[in-house]
């Protein structure tokens, strides 16, 4: 016997239409919510970001950091909040559903151009290891800007579709089950800020002449990036290297799953998730 059956919850197929139900009744208050304009916290901002507030440029254009940007979070999964702004992946919809559903547009002007206007760096523990593995100091740093920010968002009604889909499935149902009954909220990504990632690596002083000497820094930098970032970094001149639309941000969907048995709609609220910066006054 299952465990839901001791429980008390209702067949597989009851939890989906209670949910949809309670997404439905949620819709006209979370709507507004999740169509906020991103980027409405650059109004009162410098206009170009400091190296290291990349993190407080993605908060300001309304998505979640993803720490280091990669290809494996993304709109359509489902997953669960941990608290602290981390997220684990619960379930993940099938790509050929999510082509058909995903909407690419162009970041708004005030977070494309913050961003790409950027330049940030790469350092401590990933260039710790890139030097470990290499028995001594030979990069001294890694910058790396943005290019072509993009958003991709999925519509309510399509997240429901793809989440009854993914529910079909015995064990994304059993699993998030079990993390309903702990308590835990599970929701689905609504949307997702991308962007191309050019890295530029910097060598010691003493390796840049000699080719030799310095295929294999690079080489090995190339590798630490990709395990970084869970993706593949293609090598696109002698020190340069480039990620192709890495997921920098999420937004979840605040129109979480419900238990059968939960007398209250589960929601994504504020104390879910880590707040933008306030705005800086005096600017």
């Amino acid at each position: 016997m299952r465990s839901r059956d001791v429980l008390g919850t209702k067949p597989r197929a009851a939890p989906r239409r209670l949910t949809r139900a309670r997404r439905r009744l949620l819709a006209p208050v979370a709507l507004p919510l999740l169509l906020l304009a991103p980027g409405v916290y650059y109004i009162a901002m410098p206009s170009a970001p400091p190296a290291d507030e990349i993190e407080t440029v993605i908060r300001g254009a309304g998505f979640d950091p993803l720490v280091p940007p990669n290809r494996l979070r993304g709109p359509g999964a489902l997953y669960v909040v941990e608290g602290g702004g981390r997220y684990a992946k619960v379930c993940d919809a099938e790509p050929h559903v999510l082509e058909t559903k995903v909407r690419i547009s162009p970041t708004p002007s005030q977070v494309h151009d913050r961003l790409e206007s950027g330049g940030f760096s790469l350092s401590g523990a990933l260039l710790d290891s890139i030097n470990a593995s290499l028995g001594a100091t030979r990069v001294s740093s890694i910058e790396y800007t943005l290019a072509d920010p993009a958003i991709s968002e999925i519509s309510l009604s399509d997240l429901s579709e793809i989440e009854d889909a993914m529910l079909q499935q015995k064990r994304c149902d059993d699993t998030v089950q079990r993390l309903l009954k702990q308590g835990k909220k599970v929701c689905s990504g609504a949307a997702a800020l991308s962007a191309t990632t050019r890295y530029r690596v910097h060598v010691e002083a003493k390796f840049e002449a000699n080719a030799e000497d310095r295929t294999p820094i690079l080489s090995a930098a190339q590798k630490a990036l990709a395990e970084h970032t869970q993706s593949q970094i293609q090598s696109i001149g002698t020190d340069q290297f480039s990620g192709e639309n890495l997921f920098y941000g999420i937004q979840l969907s605040e129109l979480c799953i419900t238990l059968d048995t939960a007398t209250e709609p589960s929601v994504l609220t504020n104390s879910d998730v880590p707040q933008p910066p306030a705005p800086r006054s005096g600017i």
